[in-house]
Parts: structure tokens; C-alpha cells; sequence
């Protein structure tokens, strides 16, 4: 069998359009997961940091004064406020994991169904 490269990937020559649609497809939905993956992995270390930064703080008293970090500056602020903020964080950090999880759950079933559609289309022989 020949094979060609497009884009980086090699395909077999001689297969039908529909199937070269199947496998690129497949691949796409192979590299969304994998997007998915890090970007979930990222958040929860985010997590992590939320909460070693209130286990920091929850014994200390509401009205001391601290520093919070809002992008690249250092805002003064009080323990009660920070725990709010950081709390807040921790929710919307929450929120973004589950929707990211519900979306590679959606990407990796239709992945596994076109996955199983070109295992049969192979050996079949489809072309």
C-alpha cells in the first residue's frame, strides 16, 4: 500500500474521502481531549493553591491585614475579605473543571464511536 503525507500526518493512498474524513476527524478529537486534559490538570493545581492559601489563612483573625494578589500587583486587603475572594475563586475554578470533564466525556464518547467505526472500516477492507 502507498501512503502520502498531508499536513504532517501519512494516510494511506487510495482510501475513499469519507474515510480520510473519519481519520482526521479522529485525530482532531484525539488532540481536543488531550487540550482538555492539560487545561483541567492546570485548573486543579490552581485549586491546590486556593486551598493552601486558606488553610494559610484560616487561623489568623478577620481584620488583620494582608496582601492578595490581583494579576501582577499585590492589593492590600484583610483576612475576612481574601477568604471571600479566595473562596469565590475556588467556586469558579470548581465550575470550570466540571464543565471541562462534561465536555472530554461529550469528545472522548465520540471518539471512542468513530474510533470503532474505523476499526470495523478496516477490517472490512474499506477503502
Amino acid at each position: 500500500m502507498n501512503y502520502y503525507n498531508t499536513g504532517g500526518k501519512t494516510v494511506a493512498k487510495g482510501i475513499s474521502p469519507q474515510l480520510e474524513d473519519k481519520i482526521k476527524r479522529y485525530q482532531s478529537l484525539q488532540q481536543q481531549m488531550s487540550s482538555l486534559q492539560q487545561q483541567i490538570q492546570a485548573v486543579k493545581l490552581e485549586q491546590l493553591d486556593i486551598d493552601k492559601a486558606l488553610k494559610e489563612i484560616e487561623d489568623l483573625p478577620d481584620d488583620e491585614e494582608c496582601y492578595r494578589s490581583i494579576g501582577r500587583l499585590l492589593v492590600k486587603s484583610n483576612i475576612k475579605e481574601t477568604k471571600v475572594k479566595l473562596g469565590e475563586q475556588k467556586d469558579l475554578y470548581n465550575t470550570r473543571v466540571k464543565l471541562a470533564e462534561k465536555s472530554y466525556e461529550k469528545i472522548k464518547k465520540q471518539f471512542e464511536d468513530l474510533e470503532n467505526e474505523l476499526k470495523a472500516a478496516l477490517e472490512s477492507g474499506e477503502k
